[in-house]
This record gives C-alpha cells, sequence and structure tokens, in this order.
C-alpha cells in the first residue's frame, strides 16, 4: 500500500492542472462582463457590445498566473478598447488601452 501512495499523490496533483485553453475558457465570460460593465460607465453607455480581440496567459513572478484579453467595446456611437486582467473568474480588473474614446 505505501508503495502506491507516491502515486497516487502524482495523479492528484496532476489533475488538479489545466491547460492554458481551459484557462482562458473558465475566465473569459467574468473578463467580458468586467469589461462591459467598465465600458458602459466610460462611455456613458448602458448598450455596449464588448468583442475578444487577443487573449492569452501570463506568467506573474512566482510561479501565478493571469489571463490577459484586449477587449474592444462599442456602443452609443462610440468605441474603447480595454486590457483585462483575470486571476480567477471572481477577480478581473478592465483598464482602458485608449488613450481617448473615439466616436464612430
Amino acid at each position: 500500500m505505501n508503495r502506491f501512495l507516491p502515486l497516487a499523490a502524482c495523479l492528484i496533483a496532476l489533475g488538479g492542472c489545466v491547460s492554458n485553453d481551459q484557462y482562458l475558457a473558465e475566465n473569459q465570460e467574468a473578463a467580458v462582463k468586467a469589461t462591459a460593465t467598465r465600458a458602459a460607465f466610460e462611455l456613458n453607455c448602458k448598450d455596449v457590445t464588448p468583442t475578444v480581440l487577443t487573449s492569452k496567459v501570463a506568467q506573474l513572478r512566482f510561479g501565478y498566473e493571469r489571463t490577459e484579453y484586449t477587449i474592444g467595446v462599442r456602443g452609443c456611437g462610440k468605441q474603447a478598447v480595454y486590457l483585462t486582467y483575470c486571476l480567477n473568474p471572481d477577480d478581473c480588473n478592465a483598464f482602458s488601452d485608449t488613450a481617448r474614446v473615439h466616436k464612430n
């Protein structure tokens, strides 16, 4: 029984790992929601349409990872681009990447 403990521990540890694609998919909905909320306020427009332009997983110091999304938002004749970072679906922050809001 004792010889199987290291194998069991290894399988449990590997079972908790997710691929980059899975990590991006898990966080994308929360990232889009955080971005839409921020854009609605900054564009002074309730009806905004966010579009994910790019996404990637970035390695931070000390082994932490976060997802990064570039999201374009349009609404009320205006558009802006946001960088949105998520550690998990409950921890996303959107920052404007547009020097000024552009009118369509």
